[in-house]
């Protein structure tokens, strides 16, 4: 069999891409390279390179010389030592051989992954608020006793139907009303009027949603601290926050109640 190379001037990354690829052409074990036929192969690759004016890098040449070495000890007779065993010349050439063998497998792996999520953009998780609790200082109860007050106060309020058929039909036909129009009416109220009783705006309701509406608006309001409210005397009194009183638009949670 001819030792001779099979195949044309390939480009490796450095000596030891060379001596892998020689080592997997040969068929050979990283663990027992034959070092002399290696040895010849990986010159007459130097040897072409040199004939195609190709620059010979400085680890070829070490590397060649390292490889003589290794062949020059496996020639030479081992010495006899009792209890001593001389470590094999190739055994550090095969562990270097097995780790780059590992680092050469594992850059196909990232290239593979490279490929597949390159064109990503990963972005951290952000912890949202939950919380949809008005801040303490506010007593819900004042609220609901002003609201229970322009219940009785305004008499225009339909009455809810109690027949079922009769109340399916007042709500399929009913006008919906958004609580984002109305948090924008209540801070316009409180901008035109400024400090205004609570019970007041209430009563500006036409119908019996566009009061809950009127009342979900502010509790919105409150929660994010845009209006101040005070209380005197059981009456609840509204103030815009002194931070937003330029603002006139509120993006706040999309709600929708409908008249019944």
């Amino acid at each position: 069999m001819s030792n001779e190379l099979s195949f044309h001037l390939e480009i490796y990354d450095g000596p030891l891409d060379l001596l892998l690829g020689l080592i997997t052409k040969n068929k050979v074990d990283i663990y027992d390279i034959p070092i002399a036929m290696i040895l010849d192969q990986y010159l007459e690759y130097l040897d072409m390179m040199r004939e195609m004016d190709m620059e010979i890098a400085g680890e070829f040449i070490v590397m060649a010389a390292d490889l003589m070495l290794i062949k020059s000890r496996m020639l030479l007779p081992k010495p006899q030592i009792e209890g001593e065993e001389e470590e094999d010349p190739r055994a550090v050439l095969a562990r270097a051989l097995i780790e780059y063998k590992r680092a050469k497998e594992a850059s196909v792996y990232l290239q593979d992954q490279y490929s597949i999520y390159a064109g990503r953009i990963a972005k951290e998780p952000e912890v949202l608020d939950t919380r949809s609790d008005l801040p303490e200082h506010i007593d819900i109860d004042l609220l609901s006793r002003a609201m229970q007050r322009a219940l009785i106060k305004n008499s225009r309020l339909p009455e809810l139907a109690r027949e079922s058929e009769k109340a399916i039909r007042r709500l399929l036909a009913a006008k919906v009303v958004h609580v984002s129009a109305k948090i924008i009416a209540v801070m316009k109220y409180l901008r035109q009027n400024g400090r205004s009783n609570f019970e007041d705006i209430l009563l500006t309701a036409k119908s019996r949603s566009e009061l809950i509406a009127i009342f979900s608006a502010t509790l919105e309001l409150l929660k994010v601290q845009r209006v101040i409210m005070e209380n005197e005397d059981d009456t609840v009194y509204l103030t815009l926050s002194l931070t937003h009183l330029r603002e006139v638009m509120y993006n706040g949670q999309e709600g929708a109640y409908t008249d019944n």
